[in-house]
């Protein structure tokens, strides 16, 4: 008997192991960056190091339209504009360098900013 209760933990263990891989593993989410944020034509923050692979959610604040487009990298660029407050997408850096942004309506305003990927 004490052999199956043994047995029946390892599997136990085992199985918790692989559910958790598979419901939680994916994209390591690094930070949140508001557009729009108070109110102001600004990012929230405008500079944030991250590490290669993580996702950045950038969320629709106040004063929109917002969209984010990256300096020389159209494929990490979000040139659709969010009109609605709390509206997201999600942009994954895979390589490091750094990796200038700007929306592109209010970049006259200077609403740019920069994420570092190490």
């Amino acid at each position: 008997m004490k052999e199956f209760i043994h047995w029946t933990n390892r599997f136990m263990v085992v199985t918790l192991l692989i559910v958790s891989c598979v419901f939680l593993g994916g994209k390591a989410y690094a930070a949140e960056i508001t557009m729009g944020s108070g109110g102001n034509l600004i990012f929230e923050p405008n500079e944030i190091t991250i590490k290669a692979g993580d996702t950045v959610t950038f969320i629709n604040g106040e004063l929109p339209p917002h969209n984010m487009t990256v300096e020389d990298h159209p494929e990490l660029s979000h040139s659709d504009l969010a009109f609605t407050g709390g509206e997201s997408f999600e942009v994954t850096f895979p390589e490091s360098g750094d990796y200038n942004f700007q929306c592109e309506p209010h970049a006259g305003a200077g609403m740019k900013g920069v994420i570092h990927v190490e």
